[in-house]
């Protein structure tokens, strides 16, 4: 039995929401880099325990640090400069440069080089969260732009780059979100893009290009209540990927903040043949690393969390397949600590809005 069909009217009354229970992750993403050199350090454990044709369950378990700095170059340019050891367990350590270039004025915004936030605000269905650990820095074009209530975000991120006879191809990750925001209610459309391809690879993977489009809302209640939903869709108009061109899914939740520390949310989820290449597998018909490996055409979950924010943040969230009666568990645990060079001491910060 399906619960609802492609209701897209819970957009317009609804909403999207910062996920709970990410807020020492999000102190490191928004931290505005100064004009001293100061250590950081962003702590993980991510153990996600699915059994899952759609996405198979792993455990993260590592630390990114590091440090940058601000130099600001004329009123309105900035560059920041820096570096982190990204180091997880079972791996080989990886440097990661940060290298940004950034103009601002009035209330535009427009950089190049690292990006700040990867997620762009965009539901969990089109960003894996996984990825903010497994690939904490990406590089490429993003900016903002806004005007009385009307904002906008765009980006593009190069994944993947190839030369001569690589044996992978190219992949390039962009997209736009804009919408209407105030400080009780947003509603944005948004157009994700991504393209796999080139000329001179040698790799004999499909190639081509697929959207995820539609449009996401939230709303804020009182002092202890938001409610969010999604309305996304999946196009692969010349079916390069999968024999499925086009699919769609439904997304509602809610939260409930009991205190200044607790947090709990429940979900639903109705999805047929969507897919996202960049989304977290649970959600989809298909296996995004897998794409031909598995096939379910409808997919409907039932999610909760808990989530408590202290000195780290810690969340414990559950997937229910109304399908397979399954539950697909996870717990998510984070800290970051930002070091003056001088005293030795925390420097604290203040959380932009995500």
């Amino acid at each position: 039995m399906r619960l609802i069909r492609c209701p897209f009217f819970y957009v317009l009354i609804l909403a999207a929401l910062p996920a709970i229970g990410q807020v020492q992750l999000d102190r490191f993403v928004y931290r505005q880099p100064d004009t001293a050199w100061r250590p950081e350090l962003l702590a993980y454990v991510r153990n996600t325990e699915f059994f899952h044709p759609a996405e198979e369950g792993r455990t993260r378990f590592g630390a990114l640090a590091g440090m940058r700095r601000r130099f600001d170059v004329a009123p309105g340019q900035s560059a920041e400069l820096g570096g982190f050891v990204h180091q997880e367990f079972g791996a080989m350590p990886r440097f990661v440069p940060w290298i940004r270039l950034e103009y601002r004025h009035s209330k535009v915004m427009i950089a190049f080089g690292s990006i700040r936030d990867r997620s762009h605000g965009l539901p969990r269905q089109l960003i894996n969260p996984d990825l903010r650990y497994a690939v904490p820095v990406v590089y490429g074009l993003e900016g903002s732009a806004i005007k009385n209530h009307w904002i906008a975000h765009y980006w593009v991120e190069w994944l993947q780059a190839i030369d001569y006879g690589s044996p992978f191809k190219e992949r390039i990750h962009g997209g736009v979100t804009a919408g209407f925001a105030a400080e009780w209610l947003e509603i944005k459309g948004l157009l994700q893009y991504h393209h796999v391809g080139g000329q001179i690879d040698a790799s004999p993977d499909s190639d081509g290009n697929r959207l995820n489009y539609g449009a996401f809302a939230q709303v804020h209640l009182g002092s202890s209540w938001w409610l969010r939903a999604a309305q996304l869709y999946y196009a692969d108009p010349l079916a390069a990927f999968s024999p499925e061109s086009a699919g769609r899914g439904t997304s509602v939740e809610g939260v409930w903040r009991m205190s200044k520390r607790l947090a709990a949310e429940a979900s639903y989820w109705d999805g047929r043949n969507f897919q996202a290449p960049l989304g977290q597998g649970l959600f989809q018909s298909r296996n995004p690393e897998a794409p031909l490996a598995w096939h379910a055409q409808d997919r409907q979950m039932l999610g909760f969390g808990l989530a408590w924010e202290g000195a780290s943040s810690l969340r414990v969230r559950g997937w229910y397949d109304l399908d397979d009666r399954r539950l697909q568990p996870s717990v998510t645990w984070v800290k970051c600590v930002v070091l003056d060079p001088v005293s030795g001491t925390k420097h604290r910060k203040g959380l932009a809005q995500q």
